[in-house]
């Protein structure tokens, strides 16, 4: 699979102190990459260093399988922390001008004001814009060189619900119909869950984790937790029931995660077995449990 990004062993201190810890991640071509973890984890010094605005202490940065930033131009573009806007020039004007600045092609100007929703708002200056709107004219600059690869920077943090879907249907919309990546960082776990193809989980400059969307689905899904005496023996019962590998035993507890309605069969077995069963309940994480969990939160 090709890979869009590919960090390896990325290093960053500030005054000796660690704000990168070898960071190595792999993004893939098609991807929404969802970066998460808690204010002051690493996610916007990561992307700074990725995108060569801050020096790396150690580590490699590679885009579309082996080119440097210097390779990439255009294709890559961001929306690092606030856009900056001509805040007395239109959505329009403004685009013209970055497209000068960039030197990139002017002619698709309408276009992609259209793709970010942002078609219709005339000779209205960008001062008077919501900031969703802002955001969205933000996302629009990025686009001006027609990019494969976006890295969005909490694009959503301060927006209204409102303003949150717009943005969150303007990611899937570029990704769908122009086949762009995507790094998008938060800390709204739910929000990023509703788009996100693959997660990258940060902690204290130290990326511990990357996940398939679908397999955090799996572990965040409807679960049996059962309480017993003598879990080996029932894991071992139960097993006869239920596929080996949706039973798990976590903190001395049996956990069934397929087949929760058959949970008085379950009972009734180990019951049978001689084994003293002290609870039987269902359960579920949300993201923002498991991603506490993992960090030990």
């Amino acid at each position: 699979m090709e890979s869009v990004l590919k960090t390896n062993g990325i290093i960053k201190k500030y005054s000796g102190n660690t704000v990168l810890n070898g960071i190595s991640m792999n993004i893939h071509k098609g991807d929404i990459y969802g970066f998460i973890g808690k204010n002051g984890a690493g996610k916007t010094t990561l992307m700074r260093v990725v995108l060569s605005l801050t020096p790396k202490n150690a580590g490699e940065v590679s885009f579309f399988d082996n080119k440097k930033i210097e390779e990439v131009g255009l294709k890559v573009g961001s929306l690092i922390e606030s856009p900056g806007l001509y805040k007395n020039a239109s959505a329009y004007e403004n685009l013209k001008r970055f497209s000068i600045i960039y030197g990139a092609d002017d002619s698709k100007i309408n276009e992609i004001l259209k793709l970010v929703g942002l078609s219709n708002t005339g000779k209205r200056k960008a001062k008077d814009f919501s900031l969703g709107m802002k955001q969205r004219l933000g996302i629009a600059i990025a686009l001006l060189g027609d990019p494969e690869f976006l890295l969005l920077d909490e694009p959503i943090n301060g927006l209204d619900p409102e303003g949150i879907k717009e943005i969150r249907d303007v990611i899937l919309k570029l990704n769908k119909e122009k086949n762009i990546t995507f790094l998008i960082s938060s800390h709204l776990l739910d929000e990023l869950s509703k788009i996100a193809t693959r997660f990258g989980i940060i902690n204290n400059g130290v990326l511990i984790e990357e996940i398939e969307a679908k397999e955090l689905k799996n572990k965040c899904k409807n679960k049996l937790i059962i309480e017993c005496d003598n879990t080996s023996k029932a894991k071992d019962i139960l097993s006869k029931l239920v596929k080996k590998e949706d039973i798990v035993i976590n903190n001395n507890n049996i956990e069934i995660h397929s087949h929760l309605e058959k949970s008085a069969d379950y009972n009734k077995k180990l019951v049978d077995a001689g084994i003293s069963v002290t609870a039987l309940y269902t359960s579920f994480d949300s993201l923002e449990e498991y991603f506490m969990k993992r960090i030990g939160g």
